[in-house]
């Protein structure tokens, strides 16, 4: 990912699997690099405190503060196609509609005995395909419906693209 941190550039990537996360942000123009490996917890708001906190100090750069949260006031959306399920290596996300509004399930299966807790995810309108969901503790983050060319339906949480089977 490219970043820009109020005129300084930045790149780096995240990365997740069941309980761990990571992080990568580099300055180049200032030669810094600052990696976070981390298990449990909420760890979008330690990096995000911990990284505002170094490269502020270290090359002056600052973060901008997080922009994705739900709409003030959230656009009328037709949520019925996206009402269902959709699946990719590992997960499973249940879409349904509840009092008017989208409601996901979002289910690990990833072969361990015992597995993760499913989260449960209400979804609010940012824009006709762009939802906002938080889960419990966590910062607000994009849902996103796309319908391709072929009429097939797709759902993306964290960059992973789950298609629509039923």
């Amino acid at each position: 990912m490219l970043y820009d941190w109020n005129g300084v550039s930045v790149f780096g990537h995240d990365g997740a699997t069941i309980g761990q996360n990571s992080y990568l942000r580099v300055v180049p123009g200032c030669g810094v690099a600052v990696a976070l490996l981390a298990n449990g917890g909420n760890t979008d708001l330690l990096q995000s405190a911990l990284f505002r906190e170094l490269f502020k100090e270290l090359a002056g750069a600052s973060m901008p503060d997080a922009v994705f949260e739900p709409a003030p006031y959230p656009p009328a959306v037709d949520i019925k196609p996206f009402v269902g399920t959709y699946k990719r290596q590992g997960v499973v996300m249940t879409v349904t509609e509840r009092n008017g509004m989208l409601h996901l399930l979002y289910e690990i299966f990833d072969g361990r005995q015992i597995p993760s807790p499913p989260l449960e995810i209400t979804l609010s309108p940012v824009s006709e395909t762009v939802f906002a969901g938080a889960g419990i503790g966590q910062d607000w983050i994009p849902v996103v419906f796309s319908t391709l060319a072929d009429g097939s339906v797709y759902c993306y949480i964290g960059m992973r693209a789950a298609p629509k089977i039923a």
